[in-house]
């Protein structure tokens, strides 16, 4: 169980800009034709946007030049890496240039430190120092615009600190400071390591093949942010049904973070960051999950990856296998801020995967049946009876595919596009949402759960 880990990215790498009023259109419903969608939705989106994203663009240019440039010394590299990350956080969020800033400077005196002083989890300390001066101290409308970058330069602090103390090599002033600020990464996402970004300036061949990636990458980007501002409420109106406006809102949810998901990969091709290092999310996976378990991961990589590495196997060694998970969710919960909408999808998120993930190993060993959260190999499959050659296996599969999407839909319900965003969903917004479905997805858990006790 390795990979359920309990988290779920609701704000995640999309946070600096999901309130920028550049990329927020209004769209008068009640307009019916698509010529007046394009007119008044897509393309002041597309075309905002656009522009929205070209400096950052253009910094990610001037990164992959300096690494490809051979005659660039390497410490010119890390400052102009440091360099244009400064100007894209002035140019995006310059009220949290002070705070990036001075937590880069002083986390880099903590990792001089002795040992005993930053080892386990007080590695945690200085980034947690900083979140909850974020949560205490700034107006909540700014904190829920800038959290998504503060959450990147903390994975980033914490990852290089637990990297450099196994392999006891600290990283100069140069590089340091250009992994932890680099413009390519430092306001979209995702987290990359730091072994990655050194290998930039170490593979100097230039690659053309890039360009056309990337373009897909940010072709794939807009359409998903059509989809999220315009498509979703032009088909389904307020009138519809009301599981249909929850499916509604909870696509116009993932679909946004499609978009910035797709923009960041093509940010990292525009940087010189390899195709493997590229890939942070998997829509179909999502859309059309097999389980749960498939969405967590699917979700963000980078950022399930980092958990995995830096938050559950350590837990789990020290704490065993659930004070790892409860680990995770702490971790998980501080990096997207104390609020208790995102703690209740996290947290509800966590016992759905848990459950969904026991009741099919027990009825996958019971019938021998390939029907686990985790799909078999096709050239591997252990199991008596596969989608192959059992017609039921594939039913079963399909029964738990579409209670998926039935939870994901009630969970994703939270995150709509009332006034609330601007400042983060409160108690009772996260109350009268659930309730207004009846809790009805708790309820199937639930019964889920039963169903799985009394398997056993």
């Amino acid at each position: 169980m390795d990979s359920v880990l309990f988290y779920e990215d609701e704000c995640g790498d999309h946070c600096p800009t999901e309130n920028i009023d550049d990329l927020d259109y209004e769209y008068d419903h009640d307009q019916e034709s698509i010529t007046e969608l394009y007119d008044y939705c897509i393309y002041p989106a597309l075309n905002g946007t656009f522009w929205y994203l070209v400096p950052i663009f253009l910094g990610s240019i001037i990164c992959n030049l300096a690494a490809r440039i051979g005659c660039v010394p390497h410490k010119v590299f890390h400052c102009i890496s440091a360099g244009t990350g400064i100007f894209m956080i002035m140019h995006y969020a310059s009220g949290c240039l002070h705070l990036i800033t001075s937590f880069v400077v002083l986390f880099h005196g903590f990792l001089y430190l002795p040992a005993k002083y930053r080892n386990g989890t007080k590695v945690f300390l200085p980034s947690l120092a900083l979140i909850m001066y974020c949560e205490i101290f700034m107006p909540p409308a700014e904190w829920h615009k800038i959290r998504g970058i503060i959450m990147i330069t903390v994975m980033k602090a914490t990852s290089i600190a637990v990297d450099t103390a196994e392999s006891n090599e600290q990283p100069d002033f140069f590089e340091y400071n250009g992994y932890m600020l680099s413009g390519v990464n430092a306001i979209f996402g995702p987290w990359t390591s730091f072994e990655s970004y050194v290998n930039l300036y170490k593979n100097t061949k230039w690659k053309y093949w890039w360009i056309f990636v990337a373009i897909g990458y940010l072709t794939l980007a807009f359409f998903c942010l059509c989809v999220s501002n315009c498509w979703t409420s032009w088909v389904l109106s307020d009138s519809s049904m009301r599981w249909m406006v929850a499916f509604r809102d909870a696509l116009g949810f993932r679909t946004s973070h499609y978009f910035i998901s797709f923009t960041s990969s093509a940010l990292l091709l525009t940087g010189g960051y390899s195709l493997t290092n590229t890939l942070v999310t998997k829509p179909l996976e999502i859309e059309v999950p097999r389980s749960l378990v498939q969405v967590v991961i699917s979700w963000n990589i980078p950022m399930h990856n980092w958990l995995k590495l830096y938050v559950f196997r350590p837990g789990r060694k020290q704490l065993g296998r659930f004070g790892g998970v409860i680990m995770t969710y702490l971790a998980s919960s501080l990096l997207h801020g104390l609020n208790f909408q995102f703690a209740a999808v996290l947290l509800s998120l966590g016992f759905y995967t848990y459950i969904e993930y026991q009741l099919r190993n027990l009825l996958a060993t019971v019938f021998d049946a390939c029907i686990a959260s985790k799909q078999c190999s096709p050239q591997k499959c252990g199991h008596l009876r596969t989608p192959i050659n059992c017609y039921w296996v594939v039913l079963v599969n399909s029964a738990f595919t579409v209670l998926a999407v039935f939870h994901l839909a009630y969970l994703g319900l939270m995150f709509d596009t009332s006034e609330s965003q601007e400042t983060g969903y409160s108690y009772s917004h996260t109350i009268e949402k659930w309730s207004q479905l009846g809790f009805a997805s708790h309820w199937v858990a639930f019964a889920t759960y039963c169903a799985y006790y009394m398997i056993r």
